[in-house]
């Protein structure tokens, strides 16, 4: 079974998120999608971190289509979600899989710093797409070939969404519109439950 892993700390979770993933999978021609929310990302700043059962909930929302599966084992490992060990865990539980990790132009260039990077590529076929429209896919090859020094990174061409969950966090701060960003269900869910301020 060719299985897509999109990990992230989807806080909140945006239409962006849902088309990188639809368009990976399309393309790749991947038979099911595991969203793993991350309990304390290694990569990024956690600060604006909500309660992680609120991101479960809202990624339960957007990703709702049936090849698509939200786990929780990042959040019920606890402590800093290292790919290597959710990537350990996935093969026990489907040894026959081949699996596929999405990732942003950002991710990808940073990828060598990644705990036991070369352990995840052994694992799986790295899934990369540009972030935004200045993003040189040149770059990202030739950062795999030199740097990585491995042919498992695929870079998927897709229309790049140009927000970030940060920036749609600081609309929802300052009381902007959302529904360009965010889907119906997710933007009624942050108002009941007066997430990010």
């Amino acid at each position: 079974m060719k299985i897509g892993i999109y990990g992230g700390s989807f806080n909140p979770p945006h239409k962006g998120h849902l088309k990188l993933a639809d368009e990976i999978s399309e393309k790749k021609g991947l038979e099911r999608v595991i969203i793993i929310p991350s309990n304390i990302s290694p990569q990024k700043d956690n600060n604006g971190n909500i309660d992680p059962s609120h991101r479960i909930n809202m990624c339960r929302m957007v990703f709702t289509d049936t090849k698509y599966r939200v786990s929780d084992c990042e959040i019920r490992r606890g402590g800093k979600s290292y790919t290597v060990e959710t990537l350990g865990q996935l093969r026990e539980k489907y040894p026959e899989g081949e699996f596929y990790l999405f990732m942003g132009s950002d991710m990808l260039l940073s990828f060598h710093t990644w705990y036991k990077y070369r352990e995840i590529l052994e694992m799986c076929t790295l899934c990369a797409v540009s972030r935004n429209s200045e993003d040189d896919t040149g770059k990202m090859k030739e950062y795999a070939e030199s740097v990585l020094k491995t042919d498992k990174v695929q870079i998927i061409e897709i229309e790049p969404f140009e927000i970030s969950s940060s920036e749609i966090r600081e609309r929802i701060h300052q009381g902007k519109d959302l529904e360009k960003f965010l889907n119906s269900d997710v933007i009624k869910y942050i108002k009941e439950n007066k997430l990010y301020g």
